[in-house]
């Protein structure tokens, strides 16, 4: 994703999270958030490189700044819950595939102190940036300054997907813990979802797929049984939370 692509995305994360606030503020009024970004290493956990607006919002020199410095200045009511968000995210893109990962940007937001001293409470988007077959090397940490907009004092993870398909808000511990990698799937109990999604009854199913209504029939109940869901409008909601279709 080239940059000007990565702002006008922001955007529309912007609009939507901020939905509720900005019912406060008149329809009319055209809001220019201050915004920074950095290039963070995974592996060395270095900062590799820096927006030129980084220093005019923060006040910090880029030789001033590190990822423990970021850490330190996060406000001391909220370190316990950013380091929370930082667990859940990493779950959650643990449990994502690898060809998945640039597809979503994990948000929260919190309070840092800038070098004079005052807290602003940024947004903070990651998204991947560089990755092998196996991990992520590097992620575009973009922060946009929501002091303005944002009253509220609660901190909110989001998983957002680019795609806008499979969007998770207000994560919590029970979001991430229903991933994909709970339990798996067989390749026909797969086809069999994209079946049932698409509104296709058991016999139906068994005449695109060129197998026995007992075999659609069996497939489903094992399914539900898996998911632990009640009915087939359950158990679609379910593996579509999870990402599974």
């Amino acid at each position: 994703m080239n940059w000007k692509e990565f702002i006008t995305s922001a955007g529309s994360l912007l609009e939507e999270l901020s939905k509720d606030e900005l019912r406060m503020f008149n329809d009319h009024i055209s809001l220019k958030l201050d915004s920074y970004y950095f290039v963070l290493n995974c592996v060395s956990t270095e900062i590799e490189q820096y927006s030129e607006d980084f220093t005019r919002v923060l006040g910090y020199s880029h030789k001033e700044f590190s990822f423990e410095k970021l850490i330190q200045i996060i406000h001391p009511d909220d370190a316990a819950i950013f380091m929370a968000h930082e667990q859940l995210a990493l779950k959650f893109c643990l449990n994502t595939p690898i060809e998945k990962q640039k597809q979503f940007k994990v948000v929260h937001d919190f309070r840092i102190r800038k070098k004079s001293g005052a807290y602003i409470r940024v947004m903070q988007q990651a998204v991947a940036y560089e990755l092998t077959d196996t991990c992520v090397l590097k992620t575009i940490v973009h922060h946009f300054d929501i002091s303005t907009i944002k009253s509220s004092e609660v901190c909110q993870l989001h998983f957002i997907d680019q795609l806008g398909k499979e969007t998770v808000y207000n994560v919590t511990e029970e979001t991430v813990l229903q991933t994909p990698a709970s339990f798996s799937l067989t390749k026909r109990e797969r086809e069999i979802l994209y079946q049932l999604d698409k509104g296709y009854n058991s016999e139906q199913i068994a005449e695109n797929l060129f197998i026995s209504v007992h075999t659609v029939r069996t497939h489903r109940k094992n399914l539900l049984n898996k998911t632990n869901s009640e009915n087939t409008i359950e158990l679609l909601q379910k593996v579509k939370a999870m990402r599974l279709i």
